[in-house]
């Protein structure tokens, strides 16, 4: 098995996808060049951002997968931002149609990050503090607790131009709280495995809560090799 990552982000993807993969994942092998690719491998790259990852980057991506022949799945990880998540795939889908290679030897994957990688964040419920001590904190959780509700379902709050905007510095508060520091540069404890675990039970827990994250888990779960049953000898 062997999987090409295409993710948006510049900075925080680049390092938050690799700890998760090793958790969820750790039969899969990070390589750094396409060269390396041999069996139970992964490459992962970045599409500097959005729309350089469709116009620029994607088609780049399937001439890569197709060139070296051996990839089982393409993976286009990116954020949904103001659009719907249905128009954000179709978006993708469009670019791969478009592009001057043909996508034949692997499977493409599309992963959309509703609407951001910080909303996938908030559903971490260990993390949250609900006796908040800082008055910006009071007032994001007045305006929608992502404790008890969907953080994919959170409106806009006035004051910030796009919901990225705001789920970052909804997360920043949640982990200024804590006396820890999130950063696009440092993702800090969002990269632990104890992290990654608890949005993991926040799917199970709350079916239909951070569905996008739920696709992902699901991905992974795919990636995942099947466990041989020991031979019965008569």
């Amino acid at each position: 098995m062997n999987v090409y990552f295409l993710v948006e982000g510049k900075r925080c993807e680049r390092k938050l996808y690799p700890s998760w993969l090793a958790y969820a994942v750790p039969h899969l092998r990070r390589v750094s060049a396409l060269s390396q690719v041999v069996a139970d491998n992964y490459f992962l790259v970045s599409g500097e951002g959005y729309p350089s990852i469709l116009g620029d980057h994607l088609p780049n991506a399937i001439k890569d997968v197709e060139t070296v022949g051996v990839f089982d799945y393409l993976v286009v990880v990116l954020d949904a931002e103001e659009q719907s998540v249905a128009e954000r795939r179709g978006e993708v889908q469009r670019a791969v149609q478009r592009s001057r290679t043909r996508l034949r030897s692997a499977r493409l994957e599309i992963l959309v990050q509703n609407r951001c990688l910080e909303t996938w964040l908030l559903g971490n419920r260990r993390m949250f503090v609900r006796q908040a001590g800082s008055q910006e904190l009071r007032r994001y959780i007045a305006h929608y607790d992502v404790h008890v509700h969907d953080p994919e379902q959170m409106p806009a709050f006035q004051g910030f131009s796009t919901h990225a905007q705001f789920h970052l510095a909804y997360l920043k508060a949640i982990f200024g709280e804590r006396s820890m520091v999130y950063s696009k540069n440092n993702p800090g404890h969002a990269a632990d495995a104890s992290y990654f675990e608890q949005l993991r039970h926040r799917v199970q827990e709350c079916p239909g809560h951070l569905a996008t994250f739920a696709s992902f888990v699901s991905l992974c779960e795919r990636l995942v090799p099947p466990v041989r049953q020991p031979r019965c000898w008569v």
